[in-house]
C-alpha cells in the first residue's frame, strides 16, 4: 500500500541511523520541527513521526502539528 505524506516543501536534514543490505533506518528533520524516522525493507516501509497524522479525503496524510505523538522516540 502506498501513502502520500504531506511534508514541508524543503529538503530535510537527513541522517542514516543504520544500514544493512536488507534494511535502512533514516531520520529526517524539517525546519518546522517535524521529525520522521523511516525503517525501510525491500517490501515495506514504516514511518514514525513526532506528530500524529490527519487522513485527508484523497487518502494522503498530513502532520497534525497541534497533536504531538507522546509515544515517539527520537533516535538521534
Amino acid at each position: 500500500m502506498q501513502k502520500k505524506l504531506n511534508t514541508p516543501h524543503e529538503m530535510p536534514k537527513t541522517t542514516i541511523l543504520e544500514q544493512r543490505p536488507d534494511f535502512i533506518k533514516s531520520r529526517f528533520e524539517y525546519s518546522n520541527g517535524l521529525i520522521l524516522i523511516m525503517e525501510e525493507y525491500a517490501d515495506e516501509t514504516t514511518v514514525h513521526s513526532n506528530y500524529n497524522w490527519i487522513k485527508n479525503s484523497d487518502e494522503s496524510l498530513t502532520p497534525n502539528y497541534s497533536s504531538p505523538d507522546p509515544n515517539f522516540i527520537d533516535e538521534r
